[in-house]
């Protein structure tokens, strides 16, 4: 398949929560390389928005090794609970599929923009008595989710609050 002189591509299932563990651990076999994509994206925590970068595939990562060389010390690695495999043989990823992968950056991280309108940009409304309309966000009111827009309704400016779901930003006018 995609064997060559540094190994195949396999997927790893991590113990829950120890991605970081076991790709620092694998990473430290000799002949073994690690790829372990992540997301970049802007959370709400109970402190307000932070930027948080967490495993794109919670539970798993790739690592390329000779599987007859590596495949038990990396089966046995703190941190790795088993090799993706199918009727007891470990399962290859394709090179394209790392590829893309890498297209991500460097690091494989893919960052997400904040998908939540800003104040003083058009949106429009997407569902709701108001669909195809649109209007200027006023002001985001974040715990509800959220957001009042000024819509010009029977001739005259009206401000309306609608779920931030009902809403979708319209690309900047240059």
């Amino acid at each position: 398949m995609n064997a060559g002189r540094h190994g195949c591509w396999f997927c790893v299932k991590s113990r829950p929560r120890q991605e970081s563990v076991a790709a620092r651990n694998l990473a430290s076999l000799g002949g073994v390389e690690v790829l372990m994509p992540r997301v970049r994206r802007r959370r709400l925590g109970h402190d307000g928005p932070k930027h948080v970068v967490e495993p794109l595939f919670p539970g798993y990562l790739f690592a390329r090794y000779e599987p007859e060389e590596s495949h038990g010390p990396v089966r046995s690695t703190r941190g790795v609970l088993h090799v993706v495999s199918k009727a007891g043989k470990a399962v290859e990823v394709e090179d394209s599929v790392i590829a893309e992968l890498r297209n991500l950056g460097p690091d494989a991280t893919l960052t997400l923009e904040d998908p939540r309108p800003k104040v003083g940009r058009r949106v429009r409304i997407i569902r709701g008595v108001f669909e195809g309309g649109e209007g200027e966000v006023l002001r985001l009111a974040s715990p509800q989710r959220r957001v009042a827009i000024l819509m010009t309704l029977l001739g005259s400016d009206q401000p309306v609050e609608l779920s931030l779901d009902d809403v979708e930003s319209l690309p900047d006018e240059t």
